[in-house]
């Protein structure tokens, strides 16, 4: 799963004590991130039209022994508005779950992030005047799971197929730099030559 990539996102909130109830946002269209090391990010209102959300679950940290909910079994549920992913899930009566929903009520623990993998020409590259690259993820392909985290996950390991795709365009901006260099040689070389004619005339 070299593929898989993981986002730290929205803040998530305690919204029924008795059962244990946590919701918010997975993940949020057009919204930019930070800089994730040369490169921000925005998500596509498009990005989950075709992506199987019918067996989703909902980890610790990306923790797969570390279950809180799950679509299939409707603990978790998942909703797409015109903001993003919005989910909400009932915890089970674990002693993790318990431990996690007290840190979640006094604030301790706020994040969610999610896992995924995009489909083959998923996203959109473009250079900013800043210097920095805008990627725009338009075809989620996978959408793992949703997380509630301690810390952000924002990795080397998490942006690697990002830089890839950045490396790329990186690629093909120097093969077009050469590329006019080489042109504008080759106009140099055939001006000179036709000044030479000239003189011998």
């Amino acid at each position: 799963m070299n593929n898989l990539e993981l986002r730290s996102t929205e803040t998530i909130k305690a919204v029924d004590n008795e059962k244990m109830i946590v919701e918010g946002y997975a993940l949020r269209f057009n919204t930019l991130s930070n800089d994730l090391g040369g490169f921000v990010e925005t998500i596509s209102p498009q990005a989950l039209k075709d992506t199987d959300l019918t067996d989703v679950r909902c980890l610790i940290d990306h923790d797969s022994s570390k279950v809180l909910g799950r679509t299939a079994s409707e603990t978790l549920s998942l909703n797409i508005d015109d903001e993003g992913l919005y989910f909400r899930c009932q915890l089970p009566d674990t002693s993790y779950s318990r431990d996690l929903y007290e840190n979640i009520r006094l604030g301790n623990i706020n994040q969610c992030s999610f896992g995924f993998i995009l489909d083959e020409d998923g996203d959109t590259i473009e250079k900013r005047d800043d210097g920095l690259f805008k990627r725009t993820l338009n075809k989620i392909k996978s959408l793992f799971d949703v997380s509630v985290v301690t810390f952000p996950a924002y990795q080397d390991t998490d942006v690697a197929p990002a830089l890839r795709s950045i490396e790329v365009v990186k690629e093909q901006e120097q093969e077009e730099i050469r590329k006019r260099e080489t042109e504008q040689r080759n106009r140099t070389e055939l001006l000179k030559a036709q000044l030479d004619l000239l003189k011998l005339k």
